[in-house]
């Protein structure tokens, strides 16, 4: 097919397609995640939009990947956020986010069923932990019992704006010294949110309140005080994936405790390993040298780039899009083009030249080649 005076060779330009759409497709990939909480999860259950609620809210967003990083940042005006991680943090880093709090740091803590969530709590000198239980309740709820909403909200700097929270499988927020009690009595703890008071904890899993199963209201998220800094517990993850930020009021929690902090760290540090893509714009932020290693790279590659035989020519003269004029055609050898159309060589001298480098075309052959290269008004010119 013809398009103007560029002819198009279908089955190049379908490889060209396939290419393109190949390409988009590694980039996706390689530029999200399908892990549950991540923060390159567009997914319901990915947290992406976290990301987005703290720039809303004038906070600077950090992913952190590593807990060393703890270390290089100013706690003062800091909140960092762990959304239930998948590994155990080592001794050393327990350490390191304690002496993150300890200097004036605020961490939130989300965690539901996993262990390594109280675990954290533990090294970091909070009394508060999460009971593991599945909280359901029968009257407040959305949806489903299983997605219970806390109506009993506390007035603190952390839920401004904030009447309730919705939770999807969540549990409850338990001092250490106590599992089973309903409230952070002992603690130096506030609660910021409580369940109803038709709330229970689904010990046995029956989904159904048993004889020894307690209707009674229930701290869900709660902040305490820790050296200079705070740790705010949620018992729920779920309440800060993509979906669920959509649900009441979940998103003013999330915007309020970022807008009340200069910088939000999300620590990914012990969670599914971030999307290649991602990871590899982090950490050129992260390292001036390597930004820089990076851009001279490229500068290279597109410098060898413009060397290559065919730079500069024009899109016609491309083998893989087409030829111009009437030259095209699929049964011809393809026929070299004298370098200057414009020069004042004669057709004897083109005649000579193909015939010296086709020895094995005609007469005829060599004819019907020139007349779709010769340039026209170069032919008018002979005619006269």
């Amino acid at each position: 097919m013809r398009v103007g005076p560029i002819a198009v060779d279908y089955p190049r330009a379908l490889l060209a397609g396939l290419v393109a759409v190949l390409v988009v497709a590694v980039a996706f990939a390689g530029g999200t995640s399908a892990a549950a909480f991540g923060s390159y999860n567009p997914a319901w259950d990915g947290a992406s939009q976290l990301r987005a609620v703290g720039e809303d809210a004038g906070a600077e967003v950090t992913v952190l990947t590593n807990a060393s990083e703890y270390e290089g940042v100013d706690p003062d005006g800091t909140v960092a956020v762990v959304l239930s991680p998948d590994r155990p943090y080592t001794a050393a880093e327990r350490d390191r986010l304690r002496r993150f709090v300890e200097r004036g740091g605020t961490l939130v803590v989300a965690e539901d069923f996993g262990d390594h969530g109280n675990a954290m709590l533990a090294g970091t000198g909070s009394s508060l932990r999460v009971d593991g239980r599945t909280l359901r309740d029968e009257r407040e709820y959305y949806r489903s019992p299983a997605l219970p909403v806390a109506p009993t909200v506390a007035e603190h700097p952390l839920t401004a704006g904030v009447d309730r929270l919705t939770l999807n499988y969540g549990t409850t927020v338990v001092p250490a010294s106590s599992a089973n009690a309903s409230t952070v009595a002992g603690t130096n703890a506030t609660v910021l949110a409580n369940s109803s008071r038709f709330s229970y904890l689904d010990g046995d899993g029956d989904a159904e309140l048993d004889d020894d199963e307690r209707l009674r209201a229930r701290p869900v998220a709660a902040v305490e005080p820790v050296g200079d800094g705070r740790v705010v517990v949620v018992s729920d993850p779920s309440a800060f994936i993509n979906a669920m930020l959509e649900r009441p009021n979940n998103r003013r929690f999330a915007a309020a405790v970022f807008g009340a902090h200069d910088r939000v760290l999300l620590d990914y540090s012990h969670t599914a390993g971030q999307p290649p893509l991602a990871a590899l714009a982090l950490a050129l932020r992260k390292s001036s040298l390597a930004t820089a290693l990076v851009g001279a790279g490229l500068l290279a590659g597109v410098g060898l780039w413009t060397r290559r035989p065919w730079a500069g020519r024009s899109l016609a003269t491309l083998p893989w899009i087409g030829r111009r004029g009437d030259d095209w055609n699929r049964n011809e050898p393809e026929a070299t083009e004298p370098a200057d159309p414009e020069s004042s060589v004669d057709e004897g001298t083109y005649a000579a030249s193909l015939a010296t480098l086709h020895p094995d075309w005609d007469a005829a052959r060599i004819g019907r080649v020139m007349t779709a290269v010769l340039p026209r008004d170069t032919e008018d010119s002979e005619d006269e």
